[in-house]
């Protein structure tokens, strides 16, 4: 059964395009060879997934990066911001790389934070609690109900 099984896989390796095949005096004829044959076959898949997962991963993760440092670096007094704890608070003095923030500012509850400390820069808008062309509030839904 062993020698049945080794005779088919030779007959089998004689029609495959590029076996080496035997001439008679120890020559070798290789068969049609192509660019993918060998080395070349590996490196050229491995460098499409590389420029895919580039494309797909490394690119847009520099872009967030950059704007993450852009917008700590343009953190000034009087900007909104939520830290990576989720406080909001209002940003009262910016020394370098710290930044002091208001948290309540009716008792006066400061904190200090170092900028890589903010998770993002709130829009005004966003902490008044107001939507964009909402100029009245709860006051003003009120007033419509009656």
């Amino acid at each position: 059964m062993l020698s049945y099984l080794f005779v088919e896989f030779l007959l089998l390796a004689e029609e495959v395009p590029g076996a080496v095949k035997e001439l008679g005096q120890g020559q070798k004829e290789k068969g049609p060879g192509g660019l993918f044959d060998g080395i070349g076959g590996l490196l050229v898949p491995m460098a499409a997934v590389f420029a895919i997962f580039w494309l797909l991963v490394f690119r847009p993760e520099s872009r967030k990066r950059k704007e993450r440092e852009q917008m700590i670096s343009n953190v000034k007094k009087g900007d909104t911001v939520v830290t990576q704890g989720g406080l909001l608070a209002k940003v009262w003095r910016v020394d370098g790389n710290e930044v002091v923030v208001v948290i309540d500012k009716d008792k006066d509850v400061k904190a200090r934070f170092m900028k890589s400390g903010i998770a993002g820069v709130l829009p005004e808008d966003m902490l008044s609690g107001k939507k964009a062309g909402d100029s009245g509030g709860r006051e003003a839904q009120e007033a419509a109900k009656s």
